[in-house]
């Protein structure tokens, strides 16, 4: 049997949006609704939905990272709504050569979830976005417990959505950053953390400073905006404040995600690579 959710188990609708480059992206969870079934555990499914602000557009390859309550909910799963390969509204009628992916990870009372949309032809994204909602993905998850709120929330940090042709700037459409109202285990690691990570932007050569008590072993991982590992490098750093660099010069233009990982902390920077 199919219900909507009752006043105790409730989702907060987020839209928020940004300034950018080329136009601007609202982004939501909405139509929660919770699957009573006969004989096994509740499911409860989300849509994830994006529109336009300002002017119409395709997207390319497009990243949504969110956050939630894992003992409300656990082991989502996703379909696939529009930005896939079953659509036909590529140029003369072509199948839109997208490809899906989704992973997620649990860790005592949080989960983490990572959409990914690959665009792997440019110019060739569809259907257009315009100021009408429209579906990108449904999240669908077990029910561990009606009594709690399942916290879904957007990671602004690490969610952005591409140009239809995937080069050069590659967020000058809805990057989404900036946003006051938004907190991140991310963001409180990095007051607690001895480490700075700079310039925002650069064309070769990022540094990260850091302040160690003892003798410390770190990673320093590069990350692009589909959360793929595109570089990794090691190091001993001594007590005391030592600075490390990491060249990405190898790898195109675009944004990147530098993260310092001490062995119980970690911390990120969303870095501008320049041409």
């Amino acid at each position: 049997m199919r219900k909507f959710i009752p006043s105790f188990f409730f989702l907060t609708l987020l839209s928020f949006s940004t300034f950018s480059f080329a136009g601007i992206v609202d982004m939501r969870f909405t139509n929660p609704v919770l699957n009573s079934n006969d004989g096994s555990s509740d499911t409860y499914c989300v849509n994830v939905q994006i529109k336009a602000q300002d002017i119409p557009f395709e997207i390319g390859s497009a990243t949504v990272f969110f956050s939630y309550n894992a003992e409300a909910i656990t082991n989502p799963n996703f379909t696939s709504v529009h930005f896939n390969e079953q659509n036909k509204c590529a140029l003369n009628g072509a199948t839109a050569p997208y490809q899906n992916s989704f992973n997620s990870l649990e860790t005592n009372t949080k989960g983490e979830g990572n959409y990914a949309i690959l665009l792997t032809t440019a110019n060739m994204g569809c259907p257009t976005v315009n100021g009408d909602w429209i579906d990108v993905a449904e999240f669908c998850f077990e029910v561990k417990n009606k009594e709690l709120t399942p916290d879904l929330q957007f990671n602004a940090k690490y969610t952005a959505f591409n140009t239809n042709d995937n080069q050069g700037n590659k967020h000058d459409l809805g990057l989404l950053e900036g946003l006051n109202d938004f907190t991140t285990d991310i963001d409180n690691i990095a007051e607690k953390l001895p480490v700075r990570i700079f310039p925002n932007f650069t064309n070769s050569v990022v540094n990260i400073e850091y302040t160690a008590t003892t003798s410390e072993n770190l990673t320093i991982t590069v990350y692009d905006m589909l959360g793929r590992v595109i570089q990794q490098e090691r190091s001993l750093v001594s007590a005391g404040k030592s600075t490390t660099q990491i060249n990405l010069a190898k790898h195109s233009a675009g944004y990147y995600f530098v993260e310092l990982d001490n062995g119980s902390q970690k911390v990120s920077e969303k870095i501008v690579l320049t041409k």
